[in-house]
């Protein structure tokens, strides 16, 4: 799923791995009715209230989020990323992914990856981030859709320093 909003402004890519197409599976975490659509959107309310340009994807496909990661390097300012599925995913190349995700960077764009539920909750599956551990990104979870929100306000923040 991808949407793009069209202004002249910084431009912000935001891409979810694998496992948020259905997010029902967080309402064992107290966030009930929560979708794909109903997170893009509120994504796009907070990005359009700070003038900021939005391109929304999802995929379930590790080829599909490299290549988007790739094409975004040359023209997003910035890039919040969720690689939820990714988390678990055993045939994750980790090496291809921290690579494309330190091009950026690289560039000195600003990254942060989330997480809608706490990662660090007992019980959880997954014991750490997958990007911030192998590089230099900021990291906010735990936060249901409102992590989102942080994340988009904080890079509104940094892309706007003078």
């Amino acid at each position: 799923m991808e949407f793009k909003q069209l202004m002249n402004s910084n431009k912000l890519l935001i891409i979810n791995g694998p496992g948020l197409s259905d997010l029902s599976n967080f309402n064992d975490y107290g966030y009930e009715d929560l979708t794909l659509n109903k997170l893009q959107k509120k994504c796009l309310e907070t990005c359009k209230s700070l003038g900021i340009e939005l391109d929304f994807f999802q995929t379930d496909d590790q080829a599909s989020l490299s290549k988007k990661l790739l094409e975004g390097i040359d023209w997003c300012d910035a890039l919040i990323i969720n690689p939820v599925g990714y988390s678990h995913a055993s045939t994750l190349d980790l090496d291809i992914y921290t690579a494309n995700i330190k091009n950026h960077n690289l560039k000195n764009k600003p990254v942060i990856e989330v997480h809608i539920a706490n990662i660090f909750q007992d019980g959880e599956s997954i014991s750490e981030p997958v990007i911030v551990s192998k590089s230099d990104v900021g990291f906010i979870c735990g936060l249901g859709i409102n992590s989102y929100e942080l994340a988009i306000r904080s890079i509104h923040e940094k892309l706007n320093q003078i």
